[in-house]
Formats: C-alpha cells, sequence, structure tokens
C-alpha cells in the first residue's frame, strides 16, 4: 500500500513538473496576445470586417506580429549580450528553482535543440536492478551526483550520491535515454545490447 501511494505521490509530482512549463508559457502567449489585440484594435478599426477561414483580420493581425516578435526575441537570444544577461539569471536566480537545470536540459533535448550540457547516461545499482540515471556532478574523486528518474515521467526521480564503482558508463544520448524512460523500456534491448 505505501509503494502504492509513492508512486501516486510521484506521477501526481512529476505531472505537475511536466505541466508547469506549459501553463507558464500559454499564460505569457495569453498576456501577449491580450496586449497586441490592444495595440492592433486602432489600426484594423479602418479596415473592414473581414474573416478569413473564420478568424477576424485584427486576430490574425495580432497573431502575425505576435509570431514576429517570438521570433525576433530568438534572434535576440542568439546575441552574446542575451547570452550573458541569459547566463547571470540562470547563475543568479533560477539555479535556486528546483529542477530547473535539469528541466532546461530535458526541453532542449525533447525540441531538439543542441545542448551543450548534455548530461552523461550512466547506469547506477538499485534494489530492483539497474536503472538509468544521469551523471549530475563529481563531488571528490571517487563519490558523485547524480539523478535517477521516474518512468515514464523523467521530471520526476531521485537525487542519489554514489560511489564511482557502482557507477556503469554506456555509450548512449540523453535523448535515447529520455526517450526510452518515457516508453516504459521499450527499446532498451537495442539501446543496452552487449552493454549489460
Amino acid at each position: 500500500m505505501k509503494s502504492i501511494l509513492k508512486i501516486i505521490k510521484a506521477t501526481f509530482l512529476g505531472g505537475i513538473l511536466f505541466l508547469a512549463p506549459l501553463v507558464v508559457l500559454l499564460i505569457i502567449l495569453e498576456k501577449g496576445y491580450g496586449i497586441i489585440q490592444k495595440i492592433t484594435l486602432p489600426l484594423v478599426n479602418f479596415l473592414p470586417r473581414v474573416h478569413v477561414l473564420g478568424i477576424a483580420i485584427q486576430e490574425l493581425v495580432g497573431t502575425i506580429i505576435l509570431i514576429l516578435i517570438c521570433f525576433t526575441a530568438g534572434l535576440l537570444a542568439r546575441t552574446a549580450g542575451a547570452k550573458k544577461l541569459i547566463h547571470k539569471l540562470e547563475n543568479g536566480i533560477l539555479s535556486f528553482v528546483p529542477g530547473y537545470s535539469f528541466m532546461k536540459n530535458m526541453n532542449e533535448n525533447i525540441m531538439g535543440l543542441e545542448s551543450k550540457q548534455d548530461l552523461k547516461v550512466i547506469l547506477v545499482p538499485t534494489d530492483a536492478g539497474w536503472q538509468f540515471a544521469f551523471l549530475i556532478e563529481q563531488i571528490n574523486e571517487n563519490n558523485f551526483t547524480v539523478f535517477i528518474p521516474d518512468a515514464p515521467n523523467p521530471w520526476s526521480g531521485s537525487v542519489c550520491f554514489v560511489e564511482k564503482k557502482d557507477i556503469k558508463e554506456i555509450n548512449m544520448t540523453q535523448k535515447e535515454a529520455l526517450a526510452c524512460i518515457r516508453k516504459l523500456g521499450f527499446g532498451s534491448k537495442e539501446l543496452l545490447k552487449n552493454k549489460l
């Protein structure tokens, strides 16, 4: 009974961690769209009340402007100054948000973006057998911090401290490991061939 409650709790918390960034994104887009509609209303008032595929001109213009703003922000984010600012924000403020670095890294992998900090995939022994884990950092020459993700939602899991002797290195990308975890281990036959 205790293990069922633990699974329900982990799944619930994993769902919250998965949905939180999506909800924040939707709120930001909705607020931005509302502001842009207020700006575009005077501009399109002189246009005839035309609907294109069921969408009013005002909404169409607002959506196009929002897409252009997002594209422009994406271009600005690539500049050296913006990268420096983002780096300062991440190190100064966002690093205190639990799981931010891991979620950011996973989102980059899910969206197919190149990540400079691709976490190393390893296997660690547990009571249930070998489990996928991500090498977070080296504490000293013999001890490491690892994150063991839960399946099927790798947003939740456990932080463990393991000795070097308990780490089995495998040649696998973070993206491959995350996909296998989300699919409850399907595909592990090929991924772990000659590695166990």
